[in-house]
C-alpha cells in the first residue's frame, strides 16, 4: 500500500487503521474527519507528509508512532485550532517533524 484515498464520508479514522503500512508515503485526510485514533499510522516508516483538516478535534495516543520519515505536518486550521485539539500521549513519538504548519503560522513540536 503506497497511497490511499479516504472517502469524504469518513468521519473517524479508527485505531490501528494503517498500522505498519510501511509503503505509505503521503495521505490527505478528508475534511469530514474529526478523530484520528490510537496507533493509526503506527510504523508507517515511508510516510513523509500528512495534511490534517481543520475539523479534527482529537488525535489518539501514539497515532504517528515511529513515522520516522514524517517531516511535514500541515493543518488546515489556525494555530489556536491546532492548540485546541486533544492529543493523546506520545502522539508524535519518533517523528522528525519539528513544526506543524497552520493556515496562520506554525506551531513548534517539542
Amino acid at each position: 500500500l503506497t497511497s490511499i484515498e479516504i472517502p469524504d464520508s469518513v468521519t473517524s479514522i479508527g485505531n490501528y487503521a494503517f498500522y505498519d503500512c510501511s509503503g505509505l508515503t503521503s495521505i490527505v485526510i478528508p475534511d469530514g474527519v474529526t478523530h484520528i485514533g490510537n496507533y493509526t499510522f503506527y510504523h508507517c516508516t515511508s510516510l513523509t507528509s500528512i495534511e490534517i483538516p481543520d475539523g479534527v478535534t482529537s488525535i489518539g495516543e501514539m497515532a504517528f508512532l515511529r513515522c520516522q520519515s514524517l517531516t511535514s505536518i500541515s493543518f488546515a486550521g489556525t494555530v489556536d485550532q491546532w492548540n485546541a485539539i486533544t492529543k493523546g500521549p506520545d502522539w508524535k513519538y519518533e517523528v522528525p517533524a519539528t513544526e506543524v504548519i497552520c493556515s496562520d503560522g506554525t506551531v513548534p513540536l517539542n
